[in-house]
């Protein structure tokens, strides 16, 4: 498995690209905007970009993907069906997401927004603006934090240990450090 992590200029969010060894096809997480670093990225490690995952509808995370879809032609990812101009397969909580012999599957984290998503593969996860180290993001009224807070504890907090949380922005962390130390959830290590 190859993997790489791109902070953008756009809010400061974070992009991912998780690849197959085997096939060298590749996913991207998120295209909060388009960043020759990725183009350069694909090119040096003879990937194809297969699929981008959208962890949910905000800018900072969907802006580039017009110029992403135009230069690659990767089947789009995401609760919704459009995207800016581009066509988005729909999926749910639960689905497969494969890449090459890479298997994901998608998390119902809703709260952030209407549509939030994460996508777990063995080791690790992406939780969008969902979860980040040491905090949650925000949510527009109180049922959809708990909402939120309900999801992560069910579908994140399940997840191994030692399993890599990768946040739509700033530092990763672990679902064992946000479990125990997240101070949005410290009342599940009483």
């Amino acid at each position: 498995m190859l993997f790489h992590h791109f902070l953008l200029d756009n809010n400061e969010s974070n992009a991912y690209i998780l690849a197959c060894d085997t096939t060298r096809e590749a996913l991207l997480v998120d295209a909060g905007c388009w960043d020759p670093a990725i183009g350069d990225f694909i090119s040096e490690h003879d990937l194809k970009l297969t699929t981008v995952f959208i962890t949910h509808d905000h800018y900072d995370h969907t802006e580039g993907l017009d110029a992403i879809v135009d230069r690659y032609h990767p089947e789009v990812v995401s609760l919704r069906g459009r995207l800016g101009q581009s066509r988005a397969r729909r999926t749910q909580h639960g689905d497969e997401i494969r890449i090459g012999d890479l298997v994901g599957r998608v998390l119902d984290t809703t709260g952030h927004t209407a549509d939030s998503i994460s996508l777990a593969f063995p080791g690790l996860v992406f939780t969008g603006d969902a979860l980040f180290a040491g905090s949650v993001g925000g949510t527009g009224s109180p049922k959809a934090g708990e909402r939120q807070h309900a999801r992560i504890v069910e579908h994140i907090f399940s997840l191994p240990l030692d399993t890599e949380i990768q946040p739509g922005h700033g530092p990763s962390s672990t679902v064992e450090i946000e479990k125990n130390y997240n101070p949005f959830f410290s009342r599940l290590a009483d």
